[in-house]
């Protein structure tokens, strides 16, 4: 039997050559502790500056653990919130600059031939007229979706999945685990089917809202959705090899049931605030929490953690893979969102956008990511955003005559 345990094996960690950055943002600008600076990058521009030093970290050639000792005596040096972006204003900034091309970029067209050339994948249910209207439904989700796979996962489409449910109340994404492609097995596989069957799962326990009579489909309706249990019953019928990560979230009336099962999650924006976010479920550092295929000796969805949060209109819902997280903090996701929403972005627009935001992270070798932070949490030397497969799901909720 196969057991899969870290996602990715250390080996394949880029390691910065000049060591790990303790630094905080402090107003626009990163300083640091200590002093002792052996290379510096300024983004003036962006309103902040980087300074990296190595008197923090040995040298290292590769992923190499640090001893606890060191850890200890080093701890005051990172605080565990020296990491947390103290300015939006910089953050807008980047946003304002670097971002608003990508929002002009022509959504790809979705396919369900993966195995073909598949750059992006966009999906959004914007217009009313494609959908019916579901009598009696409290709220809804207007929601769309990008997917960024991997530079090396283009032509096959990457490794995460996604599903917006047509009955507007549920949504989720998985990432298919990618030490399955080691033994032959294509990684994606399993997410894509298992998010495939959560749509339909999702949209069977209310097919009366769009079909029969009035007052059944106002009955179906009110009918709550639970989703642990869409996330068991498609990985029930989910039958090929691999593991994943998932997370499901339903909409039920003014709740948001959330079942979130390794290194994915959700994130909610209020009134221009994070006003809930997932934590991580993981076994260690970069070993998510997934299930999978028999043969995988992954975990059970049960094991899922579950929460309800109440939603408002106007509230923006952002369910991520690992991509995402790893290489974004959640206060200048919250500015990248307030931007594209003060450019009156569509849902997939902003899906778009945020993919991009955090490719542009994981591409920059100098920045303290979420990543980076946990890497050094753990004992281990790494610097820099993490290259991954990037999938966004963002979902407004509102009311359905305003869908």
């Amino acid at each position: 039997m196969l057991a899969f345990g870290a996602r990715r094996s250390q080996s394949s960690f880029l390691h910065s050559s000049f060591g790990f950055v303790a630094a905080m943002f402090c107003q626009t600008t990163f300083t640091i502790q200590p002093t002792a600076i052996a290379r510096s990058s300024a983004c003036s521009r962006h309103g902040f500056q980087l300074m990296a030093t190595r008197s923090l970290l040995p040298q290292h050639h590769q992923l190499q653990t640090v001893s606890p000792h060191w850890r200890s005596a080093n701890r005051s040096a990172a605080s565990h919130e020296l990491l947390r972006v103290g300015s939006l204003a910089a953050m807008r900034c980047v946003a304002n600059e670097g971002l608003a091309s990508y929002a002009t970029e022509e959504p790809g067209a979705s396919t369900s031939d993966l195995g073909g050339t598949v750059a992006v994948v966009a999906q959004a249910l914007n217009d009313s007229n494609e959908k019916p209207d579901i009598p009696g439904a409290t709220l809804l989700l207007n929601s769309g979706a990008f997917v960024l796979p991997h530079p090396d996962k283009m032509q096959k489409g990457g490794e995460d999945w996604y599903f917006i449910a047509s009955n507007r109340r549920a949504i989720g994404v998985a990432d298919g685990v990618g030490g399955w492609a080691e033994v032959g097995v294509d990684a994606g596989a399993y997410a894509r089917q298992l998010m495939r069957q959560a749509g339909s799962v999702a949209d069977a326990m209310t097919s009366t809202s769009v079909e029969g009579d009035v007052a059944a489909a106002s009955a179906a309706a009110h009918v709550d959705l639970s989703a642990q249990e869409i996330l068991e019953r498609a990985y029930g019928v989910t039958t090929v090899r691999g593991s994943s990560t998932a997370c499901v979230a339903v909409l039920n009336v003014d709740k948001l049931a959330v079942s979130n099962l390794g290194d994915s999650g959700l994130l909610i924006l209020r009134a221009g605030a994070v006003a809930f976010h997932t934590p991580q479920q993981q076994h260690g550092f970069n070993f998510p929490y997934q299930i999978g295929s028999p043969d995988s000796m992954s975990d059970q969805p049960q094991s899922a953690q579950r929460f309800e949060v109440s939603v408002q209109p106007g509230d923006l819902i952002m369910l991520g893979t690992d991509g995402l997280w790893d290489n974004c903090f959640d206060e200048e996701l919250a500015c990248v969102l307030r931007y594209c929403r003060d450019q009156a972005m569509e849902v997939a627009q902003i899906a778009q956008v945020v993919a991009h935001y955090a490719r542009h992270r994981a591409s920059d070798s100098k920045f303290a990511s979420p990543f980076a932070y946990a890497a050094f949490q753990a004992g281990f030397a790494y610097m820099g955003g993490k290259m991954d497969d990037i999938t966004v799901v963002i979902s407004q909720v509102q009311q359905p005559s305003k869908i």
